[in-house]
């Protein structure tokens, strides 16, 4: 017998049938329609900052808590959860914003000296603005936040007298706090030390212990907003700690306005000083806005930062008219800057400016 297999014998005939077929699977399997990789999602235009959690090794002063939620804290008692809220819940920017009334200048001249990202000069009793610079543009508003925070609990109508017990996540990485962990402290102190000494934990606290815990209470937070027209805000943590706490000049001062003719409100923003005890010792706090020790013609008004907002500051100032005014100035880049400028802007418009407050002014400009 010949050495090999001969060409028709069936070992030689079933190696090439199992040849063809192997480069027929091949054929086939390069041309058959095969489920493609689904590519990463790409988030839409101005929903990058509300999606992503800060850059690692943040070196700004208020810190968030490091497990860094992309949804808000769940209260004391709820089961923890990692899933977004409805999109009810933090509403996304609108794209056609309302329009303020811009007065022209005219004859009068700009203040000067205005370093700081955005500003204005607005008139609640007109829904005018006097002066501005980047009047709509959405930034960080850090602590400017505990306005909101403030808001959303007197609607609640809850005793201002009732203890509410300090919990270890209301302090966690809070930064600023005056508080400690189960200590008892009522609500109308909680509420001080929000809006004059800018705590973080005393926020937090509100918010949890709101009927609805810090989910329920962000959510009303951003509803009230919609519900005020301020088109370019939204919040998703109750103490402006987190960078996606958002909102304009425009929006901020109209918040801060709202807020001051609320008395309760006014008469806490406008205290230089608040002494209070809670279940275990005394505490003191200074007001953060200087400016309510230092000027008798500034009636209240919320400071702000983080590092991703800068040094920011809403107050309310009275003309020499009488008439209330709220000066912002958002995105300074220091603590003693955001002062200056809001003396400089608040100088401007009791003297320079005049004409506008009194309405000699000429007309409307147009949104800027």
């Amino acid at each position: 017998m010949r050495r090999g297999a001969s060409r028709s014998s069936p070992l030689f005939l079933g190696l090439v049938a199992v040849g063809a077929f192997v480069v027929a699977l091949a054929r086939f399997s390069s041309t058959a329609d095969v489920e493609p990789v689904a590519p990463t999602a790409v988030p839409a235009a101005g929903a990058a900052q509300a999606a992503a959690p800060p850059a690692a090794g943040s070196d700004r002063t208020d810190a968030p808590p490091a497990a860094y939620p992309e949804a808000p804290v769940a209260a004391a008692g709820e089961a923890p959860s990692t899933a977004p809220p409805a999109s009810d819940a933090w509403p996304t920017i609108a794209p056609e914003r309302s329009s303020p009334r811009v007065l022209e200048l005219g004859g009068v001249r700009p203040p000067r000296r205005i370093r700081s990202a955005a500003a204005l000069i607005y008139n609640p009793a007109t829904d005018e603005v006097l002066w501005a610079s980047n009047l709509l543009d959405p930034r960080p508003i850090a602590s400017i936040t505990k306005v909101m925070t403030a808001l959303v609990l007197l609607e609640h109508g809850r005793d201002l007298t009732l203890d509410v017990v300090v919990s270890g996540r209301d302090v966690r990485r809070a930064s600023t706090t005056h508080v400690r962990r189960r200590e008892r402290v009522t609500l109308d102190d909680l509420l001080h030390l929000a809006l004059v000494a800018s705590d973080n934990a005393a926020a937090r606290a509100i918010a949890r212990a709101s009927p609805g815990g810090t989910r329920g209470f962000v959510e009303r937070m951003n509803h009230m907003a919609a519900e005020l027209g301020l088109d370019s805000t939204r919040f998703v943590d109750p103490s402006g700690l987190d960078e996606r706490n958002v909102s304009s000049p425009y929006d901020v001062a109209r918040l801060v306005a709202t807020a001051m003719e609320k008395p309760v409100l006014a008469r806490v923003m406008g205290k230089p000083s608040y002494r209070f005890r809670t279940s275990r010792r005394p505490v003191a706090v200074r007001n953060t806005n200087r400016l309510v020790r230092e000027r008798a013609d500034v009636t209240g008004g919320k400071t702000g930062y983080i590092r991703e907002a800068g040094y920011c500051l809403a107050t309310v100032v009275e003309s020499r008219e009488g008439i209330p005014l709220v000066v912002a100035v958002l995105g300074a880049r220091s603590n003693a800057e955001r002062f200056a400028e809001v003396r400089r802007l608040t100088d401007w418009v009791r003297n320079q400016g005049r004409p506008l407050v009194s309405g000699a002014g000429p007309g409307n400009a147009g949104a800027p």
